[in-house]
């Protein structure tokens, strides 16, 4: 599939990614309301039945478990809103995959870590030596998800090039990493109030001492941050970076 990005320099990618995400079936306003449904919907999730079984929230699964369990969730929204039009890929399609248009297939990735960053496979950053290994096209629209314990943080709709992953540099390193451009200008975020649910440590700034130290005062998300008043002095700039970060969302 060819890039839309082909030829263009990084200050056009961002009004190249508008564009995209404009003229996709998948509105920002759809993807949200799916991801808040599914999102939902997991987390209430009962494993067993009845007499021998519990809530997934017990188990504290793995993050991949949970981002897989709500890539499939997500798809079977998609497909109970847009009949006939998406339905969740098998094989080497997509994630989501557009029945009417196959260019249209969107990928998603998730990840669990503390922060806003995703990754993906090693392969993803390499050079692809056969046609098996290159089960997917890795090139194309992407759903991205991040997440911190049942927390929704982040969702962002754009689009992701092969050539934009960027494997470790270690010979044992088994992720794949995104540089700074790709976020800044080819994923574009979807706006929420979720986002305020998500820990104070996403401020930037705002490390592990003074997360401990905020929590101790009733103070765990950022949206708690955001409206404190009273903070002692030494809070007062995490107030000021996170009023400056989360500007429109509060």
């Amino acid at each position: 599939m060819a890039s839309p990005y082909l030829g263009a320099s990084v200050d056009q990618w961002a009004h190249i990614t508008r564009q995209l995400v404009q003229q996709h079936p998948l509105t920002p306003a759809l993807i949200h309301d799916a991801a808040m449904i599914s999102w939902d919907r997991l987390w209430n999730t009962w494993v067993g039945d009845r007499n021998v079984g519990f809530p997934i929230a017990e188990i504290d699964p793995p993050a991949t478990v949970i981002g897989y369990m709500f890539e499939k969730l997500f798809a079977k929204e998609l497909a109970v809103r847009l009949p006939g039009a998406w339905r969740g890929g098998v094989g080497s399609e997509k994630d989501l995959h557009c029945l009417q248009n196959e260019s249209l297939s969107v990928e998603m990735k998730a990840s669990g870590q503390l922060g806003y960053r995703i990754y993906g496979n090693r392969s993803y950053g390499q050079v692809l030596e056969n046609a098996d290994a290159a089960k997917k096209d890795k090139s194309g629209f992407y759903i991205t998800v991040n997440f911190y314990g049942q927390t929704l943080t982040l969702l962002r709709f754009g689009w992701i090039d092969s050539t934009d992953w960027q494997a470790q540099k270690s010979p044992t390193g088994q992720m794949a990493g995104l540089p700074p451009e790709v976020y800044q200008h080819k994923l574009l975020q979807i706006d929420g109030p979720y986002i305020l649910n998500g820990p104070v440590q996403l401020v930037e700034g705002v490390g592990a001492k003074a997360a401990e130290e905020l929590a101790a005062g009733g103070i765990s998300m950022i949206g708690d941050l955001i409206r404190a008043t009273n903070l002692p002095p030494r809070h007062q700039k995490h107030q000021v970076a996170a009023r400056q970060q989360y500007q429109g969302l509060y």
